[in-house]
């Protein structure tokens, strides 16, 4: 869970970001690395060059590899794992699949697979969506490579973005720096790590930026009091049905991201049809009044036809009719009746 941030200084985020920015091997389980040896090929899909299986440690050997890297929010399942050579996967290190050249259409398909089960962050739709239309908002922020920036958003308005030289590609972190330029101070830029100073409202639009364009926004820091969905950017999740119901690690999302602003030609429209809708129901209404008139008629002459022969009558039959009357007239005219219908007497005997 990202941590309360009352406030950050530079130090603070650079020491918050170094255990993250760490590498960590991972070994995939045994029964998955199994199943997708089994399935290799003769050649590599990246470089299509032949295997050399009698050199364990040489580049043309088949190794075991990621669509979506662990560090870029990629689980470790079979269907985020594929075989190609040594040497593409020492060119391509922790760089997005889709940033290495030729990448064939099966392997970019099972790595938009990929990002479906990976950690995504939240989406601008209302939980009404279906599930279909979720998944193509998904893949269209899915079509950029993915890359990891580093953030903190704290109470006293001061936030931070930082990206950092391990996980990524230029591309991908060029296009964060750029954004984090253009509504940010720059702190601190070296080899390790670029980090810019941002305003709330800046962070607020550069963050989900970043986000649309496939970034994996890692939080060190997040405000205690959460406005609307976009203080919600911290939260990510491997399933896409939790980021349709919004409900991510426990915590219910807004819906909505700002109120937007109704022009005038949307109100003259909104109006029309409003005022198109109680035409229709004044319609509806009278006749509806007429129709209850006619059956509060019938059900009287009935009751008093049963009262000539001497029987009771149903009088829970006309009570229903004259409380039909009664709302239907209610309904037209808002106001009581000006002249009473007669109630039924009993007949003496």
């Amino acid at each position: 869970m990202t941590p309360i941030s009352p406030t950050m200084t530079l130090d603070d985020f650079l020491a918050a970001i170094a255990p993250l920015d760490t590498q960590y091997h991972l070994s995939t389980p045994t029964y998955a690395r199994r199943k997708v040896l089994t399935q290799a090929g003769d050649t590599c899909p990246l470089c299509l060059k032949p295997y050399d299986r009698t050199n364990a440690r040489g580049f043309d050997h088949p190794v075991i590899a990621t669509f979506v890297h662990t560090s870029l929010g990629g689980p470790l399942t079979v269907d985020n794992l594929f075989v190609c050579c040594r040497r593409c996967q020492q060119v391509r290190a922790s760089a997005d699949l889709l940033t290495l050249d030729n990448v064939p259409d099966h392997l970019a398909s099972q790595r938009l697979a990929a990002l479906q089960l990976s950690a995504n962050h939240l989406l601008p739709l209302p939980p009404s969506s279906t599930l279909p239309a979720f998944r193509s908002a998904l893949a269209s922020r899915h079509a950029f490579p993915r890359s990891r920036v580093y953030a903190a958003q704290t109470d006293d308005g001061q936030c931070l973005l930082g990206v950092t030289a391990r996980y990524g590609d230029g591309q991908s972190k060029g296009l964060a720096r750029l954004l984090a330029k253009l509504s940010g101070v720059p702190l601190q830029r070296d080899k390790r790590a670029t980090v810019y100073l941002l305003t709330d409202d800046k962070f607020r639009q550069v963050v989900w930026q970043l986000i649309d364009a496939n970034a994996l926004v890692v939080g060190v820091g997040r405000r205690s009091n959460l406005r609307d969905f976009q203080d919600y950017w911290w939260l990510t999740s491997a399933s896409v049905g939790e980021l349709r119901l919004r409900k991510v690690a426990g915590l219910q999302v807004p819906a909505g991201v700002a109120t937007r602003e109704v022009g005038p030609r949307a109100m003259r429209q909104r109006k029309l049809v409003a005022k198109r809708r109680a035409q229709a129901q004044c319609v509806a209404d009278v006749a509806d009044l007429k129709a209850a008139e006619v059956e509060f008629d019938q059900a009287f002459v009935r009751l008093r036809a049963q009262q000539d022969m001497g029987l009771p009558g149903e009088l829970d039959e006309t009570r229903y009719f004259v409380n039909r009357y009664w709302s239907a007239f209610s309904r037209v005219y808002g106001r009581p009746s000006p002249v009473p219908r007669p109630s039924p007497q009993p007949v003496a005997e």
